[in-house]
């Protein structure tokens, strides 16, 4: 009887080894795949800051050209010539003469009319 209570023992522990040994093999896969999902996300995040400082450095280079134009477009030069070539408005003194371009494209000249004389002299 002796005999039997030790290989039943034998068999006991060695169930138990394979079973520690599996468990083993699972618990290492299982922290590999933790630590690459830990590793994909960061990597992410690095890549996405990354993009986020390129596009603060992008938007504070059009926040300094904004601030140059709006600089250069508060003074009274800036205003008129604002108003002259978007708003296509003249002085009252000024006479406009349309001209067609090759591409029949109209461009427009402002000319002071205190010298009409002048004008029909050139032409």
């Amino acid at each position: 009887m002796s005999e039997e209570k030790v290989a039943v023992k034998r068999k006991r522990v060695r169930f138990s080894t394979e079973i520690m040994f599996i468990l083993s093999v699972v618990f290492c896969v299982a922290l590999s795949l933790i630590y690459l999902v830990r590793y994909n996300n960061i990597r992410n995040l690095l890549q996405r800051e990354v993009e986020l400082r390129e596009r603060i450095e992008s938007l504070e280079r059009e926040n300094r050209h904004l601030k140059q134009n709006l600089e250069t477009l508060s003074t009274p030069e800036g205003i008129e010539r604002l108003a002259r070539e978007r708003l296509g408005l003249v002085k009252p003194e000024e006479l406009v003469i349309y001209t067609i371009n090759e591409k029949n494209e109209p461009v427009n000249y402002a000319v002071p009319a205190s010298d009409p004389l002048d004008l029909q002299a050139e032409q």
